[in-house]
């Protein structure tokens, strides 16, 4: 059961962000139990061949893996490698939504473009027309809203219906907010809130960075069923940290 099927059910589903270029990294995730991964291409430099390769394992782990784009221009490919979810950042009107949904979605809800050769049709194997209404019920649209501006248009943003996820981004509002870096003070935190609580009233599905036990609690209990929980580079440093501080206790 993919992401959008697990939060259309009401179940949780957590997901783990990449940013090591290393497809064992979705075998690593799948085995720790992870429901999906996703790849931070706005920040990071991912190469094309490696994409691809993260993309075909997370197909035969059966992990959906989505995509953070830094804009719409490799999507297609993405999505025709396996992409399960395609994440849009910073994005502040309705016509960006729309921009991103026509790439995202088939007719007639958008005008993503079509190869039968493609990976995700068995290079010619599965019937056309079953994949693109499947693509078009699991393949998750996400936004991020992460701005003043966004925050004023979020109604507009969510009216787009194509749109299936929001997610949020802290750090950014932070910035936009006139107080960068400071992700957990109560105005970032009450934005977060808003968009949320706007996402479930027009039926979207929040998708939230989430690393603390408390706010995991606040966020399942005004209705978020979609979590990232952490980040590889950050959890591998962090343990190699503390792997290293239980070493050197012996000195004390």
């Amino acid at each position: 059961m993919g992401v959008l099927e697990r939060s259309r059910s009401g179940l949780c589903s957590f997901g783990l962000n990449l940013s090591i270029m290393d497809p064992v990294l979705l075998e690593i995730a799948k085995a720790a139990g992870y429901d999906f991964v996703r790849l931070d291409c706005e920040h990071i430099l991912f190469d094309n061949r490696t994409v691809s390769e993260m993309l075909r394992i997370g197909r035969l782990l059966d992990l959906d893996v989505q995509v953070r784009v830094p804009d719409l221009t490799r999507v297609t490919a993405l999505l025709d490698n396996g992409a399960q979810g395609i994440m849009a950042p910073h994005i502040e009107s309705r016509e960006e939504v729309w921009e991103a949904e026509k790439a995202v979605k088939y007719p007639p809800k958008g005008e993503r473009g079509l190869t039968r050769a493609a990976r995700v049709l068995g290079y010619g194997r599965q019937d056309v027309a079953s994949y693109q209404k499947q693509a078009n019920r699991e393949i998750a649209l996400i936004v991020q809203i992460e701005s003043r501006k966004g925050l004023e248009n979020i109604e507009e943003i969510l009216q787009q219906p194509g749109l299936d996820m929001v997610a949020t981004g802290r750090n950014d509002l932070s910035q936009s907010l006139g107080i960068p870096g400071k992700k957990n003070d109560p105005s970032v935190l009450e934005a977060e809130n808003f968009i949320i609580r706007k996402t479930l009233e027009y039926g979207k599905i929040p998708t939230i960075l989430c690393k603390s036990k408390k706010r995991f609690q606040e966020l399942y209990d005004k209705g978020v069923r979609c979590f990232t929980i952490a980040r590889d580079d950050l959890l591998l440093k962090k343990a190699a940290e503390n792997q290293l501080t239980v070493m050197k206790e012996i000195f004390k």
